[in-house]
């Protein structure tokens, strides 16, 4: 029976007489007292449920209260019973069901530990993304080991432990499979520590685990992860068996905390502008208006980036209505659009940025400078001033004056190679000249066709975006950025979740966690949807990750 829950009440230290004894009895006396920690309401919800479910009262696979009726006849809060269920949902006591079905209690209650586990193990849902952390910090460098060193036999063992064409995995190949790779490093500390927490796992969390193979496409996308690993490690590529590990274990961790409600929280959110958040040339879809602003209202930030100045990202920002910094220019300054000042600059040296420039003039490109959110530009191509005459952009705020620039105390935010008047031979000569001579000096991306920005080496959107959520204390695992683009893919992979288009670039996919659908099918709102708002997206395609890109 579910009876009311009262809340507890601390009462004040009062002096207590205890018997007289010489001072080592009473320091050793001391040492075993433990301060007594008050039980919160959520705590006393968790007991009684718990105890309803040892009992046998609620059994296996029963559908318990919802969450408003069971707040109604204990007496409590909401936000006590959802902690409790999410407590008990992390001891492997009750699995998330899908729809209808509700929570219910789990088919397989995993062991009680008593011994030093105790402390560690069942005592909150954020343990499994911890035990997942410790997995990743082994098992990554354990993959790379094994495609370095193992033997025929090694592989041999591998492929015979994968599920074959249409069998399903069992948590007994899964862990046999994760074993397997330990052995292949020839490592017996590997092979210690990694059996250990993955064993934990499954031995402990049996009805979570047997409720995330049972998840529908959960048990083929672990198949399909698994192989990739091991591919990578038959072809003795380290890199790739390291990156295909980390994919699967964030994949896991993911969806292990979700399933027991512990997912992420998310509070702030990096949205790249064109080919992301852009539907088309300036516009914003109203879906995408919509979903953002329901993320703001859940108290979640968020911020705009893009390889373009601020000038051009402003209505974008205005018309959402953001109080936040902008990353512009490729990452290279941070800028407050309500005071239009540069917050952080990482600029050009002037003597590299001289040298670019007169390549560039050499080669036959119309040469750019930003600074500041002003553009120099050093002389009008046709493809420019046509673009002017439509409307299409504003005039550069000065023509002819680069070399005044470049000898100035202004920052060097960007220069971008205009080759639209050149042939396309011509133009990728040009491109290559540059990356030859300035590869390993300065960043270079060709943003669109034609348009080859260059910043500081050390300018990058992931690290002015860490760089800002430093700022707002806001650790990257409570981050999640939306891009496309090869600029993007350092952010995309620092974020604790990367979302690349459907029509992003390769890298930009390859970096990320997840794929959501293109910038012409509402992508950015479909991945909020799904990630932050927790609402299964119409027509949704988002895939966690997509093992395609991993490794072949």
């Amino acid at each position: 029976m579910i009876r009311p829950v009262y809340g507890v009440t601390i009462l004040p230290m009062v002096d207590v007489m205890r018997p007289r004894g010489n001072g080592q009895e009473e320091a050793a006396v001391e040492s075993r007292l433990k301060p007594v920690v008050p039980r919160t309401i959520a705590d006393q919800v968790a007991d009684q449920l718990r105890r309803l479910i040892n009992s046998g009262e609620f059994k296996p696979g029963d559908k318990i209260p919802g969450e408003r009726e069971l707040a109604l006849r204990m007496g409590v809060g909401r936000p006590a019973v959802r902690e409790a269920l999410r407590e008990l949902k992390a001891q492997g006591l009750l699995v998330s069901g899908r729809g209808a079905r509700g929570t219910v209690v789990a088919g397989m209650p995993g062991p009680q530990f008593t011994g030093p586990l105790a402390g560690v193990l069942g005592i909150g849902a954020e343990r499994i993304v911890e035990l997942m952390e410790v997995r990743s910090a082994v098992e990554i460098e354990a993959a790379g080991l094994a495609a370095r060193r193992a033997t025929i036999e090694d592989l041999h063992r591998l492929t015979d432990i994968l599920a074959g064409p249409g069998d399903v995995i069992t948590p007994e190949k899964d862990v046999s499979f994760h074993a397997a790779i330990a052995e292949a490093t020839h490592n017996p500390l590997f092979e210690s520590v990694i059996r250990e927490p993955v064993d934990l796992l499954h031995d402990h969390m049996a009805s979570i685990l047997s409720a995330y193979y049972a998840e529908p496409g959960g048990a083929t996308a672990l198949q399909q992860q698994h192989d990739a690993i091991r591919k990578a490690i038959r072809a003795g590529n380290e890199q790739k068996a390291r990156q295909a590990m980390r994919h699967h274990l964030d994949y896991v961790a993911r969806g292990l905390a979700q399933l027991v409600g512990a997912g992420r929280v998310i509070r702030l959110i990096f949205i790249n502008l064109d080919g992301t958040l852009l539907s088309g040339p300036r516009r914003m879809s109203e879906r995408t208006k919509r979903t953002i602003a329901a993320v703001r209202e859940a108290g979640v930030e968020i911020v705009l980036f893009s390889s373009r100045p601020p000038r051009v990202i402003r209505p974008f920002h205005q018309q959402l209505g953001l109080q936040t910094p902008v990353i512009a220019c490729n990452g290279a300054l941070l800028w407050n659009m309500q005071a239009a000042a540069g917050l952080v600059h990482v600029s050009l040296e002037p003597e590299l940025a001289a040298e670019i420039v007169n390549l560039g003039r050499r080669l036959g490109a119309a040469m750019n400078i930003e600074s500041d959110d002003e553009w120099f530009a050093d002389r009008m191509s046709d493809v420019l001033r046509q673009a002017i005459e439509n409307g299409d952009i504003p005039e550069p705020d000065t023509v002819g004056q680069l070399d005044a620039v470049l000898t100035g105390d202004d920052p060097i935010d960007k220069l971008y190679f205009d080759l639209r008047d050149m042939d396309a031979e011509a133009a990728g000569e040009a491109l290559d000249a540059v990356r030859r001579a300035y590869g390993d000096k300065a960043s270079i991306y060709e943003t669109q066709p034609g348009f080859v920005d260059i910043t500081a080496a050390d300018a990058s959107k992931a690290a002015m975006a860490q760089f800002l959520a430093r700022q707002m204390s806001i650790p990257a695992e409570q981050t999640m950025a939306i891009g496309d683009h090869d600029s993007d893919a350092t952010l995309l992979q620092w974020a604790g979740i990367g979302a690349a288009m459907g029509n992003a670039t390769p890298p930009a996919k390859a970096a990320a966690d997840v794929i959501t659908s293109s910038n012409l099918r509402d992508g950015v709102a479909e991945a909020l949807e799904q990630w932050v708002l927790g609402r299964k997206s119409m027509g949704a395609t988002l895939s966690v990750p997509n093992p395609g890109l991993v490794a072949k």
